[in-house]
């Protein structure tokens, strides 16, 4: 048998052809393949992040909660175990913890009262803050005359995570309360892990008055309206943490009553963040 070079010529052209053919579907074949690995990561990348990026703002928020129960918890050592150093070791999460000075302190408190000779009584207390910003969260946490408060960004609404101590003895009539300043000699600011160094060197200043039980004592918080904690404030004396039943509302903003008072104990305690 005899085969033609025209023959030969046109088996090899087709396979010079199907060469082609494969080498152009693997080309099609790694083009798909990569842009699916593209697509892939983008989808990852645009759905996948912010996710990762929640669940880690979430932790860091859940880990501060307990930072600052324990550093509030140190701090009632301080003025009620008469031990004057506490010095703690803190993880600050996601964000910076600061100190907002008594001088820097917008939010305040009035207690207004009728002695028992018939003449006022008053106090005017500026608490100032411990205060954690969360940086890529919502998240504002203060520990604001000995409670632990919490409030978002840009919220109206704002939670008290732990109260003070404030309290009412029915049997006697005394109200106590207790009043907690934050002190810094600079402004001082801590991220990440660090100590953090409180000290209370001075006994409170306190004040005991016998009042006129049938007139009213008066309470008011004015909140700082670039960090406004009233709602949580609200809830704590409308609630039944000071008295069963909770202080009745006057009728203006933030503002409670007290009946049948008979003393009033205030006591003044001075925290000092030594460092942080």
């Amino acid at each position: 048998m005899t085969i033609s070079s025209k023959t030969i010529c046109g088996f090899i052209h087709s396979l010079r052809a199907l060469r082609d053919d494969n080498a152009v579907s693997e080309s099609i074949g790694f083009i798909i393949m990569f842009s699916i690995v593209i697509t892939g990561i983008a989808m990852v990348t645009f759905y996948g992040y912010p996710v990762l990026i929640e669940t880690q703002v979430g932790s860091d928020e859940k880990s501060m909660e307990q930072t600052m129960i324990t550093i509030q918890n140190d701090m009632k050592i301080l003025t009620f175990s008469n031990v004057p150093y506490r010095d703690l070791s803190v993880m600050v999460s996601g964000g910076n913890l600061e100190t907002i000075n008594v001088s820097e302190s917008v939010q305040y408190f009035e207690i207004e009262y009728t002695l028992s000779d018939g003449s006022p009584g008053s106090k005017i207390f500026y608490p100032g803050e411990l205060r954690y910003t969360s940086s890529e969260g919502e998240a504002v946490m203060s520990i604001e005359n000995g409670a632990f408060v919490r409030r978002q960004k840009f919220n109206a609404g704002s939670v008290m995570a732990a109260d003070p101590r404030w309290f009412m003895d029915d049997d006697t009539g005394t109200l106590v309360i207790s009043l907690l300043s934050v002190e810094s000699p600079v402004k001082q600011y801590l991220s990440g892990i660090g100590a953090l160094q409180m000290s209370m060197l001075n006994p409170p200043d306190t004040t005991i008055d016998d009042c006129d039980p049938t007139a009213d004592v008066t309470i008011k918080y004015v909140p700082d309206s670039g960090n406004d904690y009233s709602v949580a404030w609200d809830n704590y004396f409308s609630g039944d943490s000071i008295i069963s039943g909770g202080l009745t509302p006057s009728g203006t903003p933030a503002e409670y009553t007290l009946q049948d008072v008979s003393k009033i104990v205030i006591k003044e305690y001075i925290i000092k963040i030594e460092n942080m």
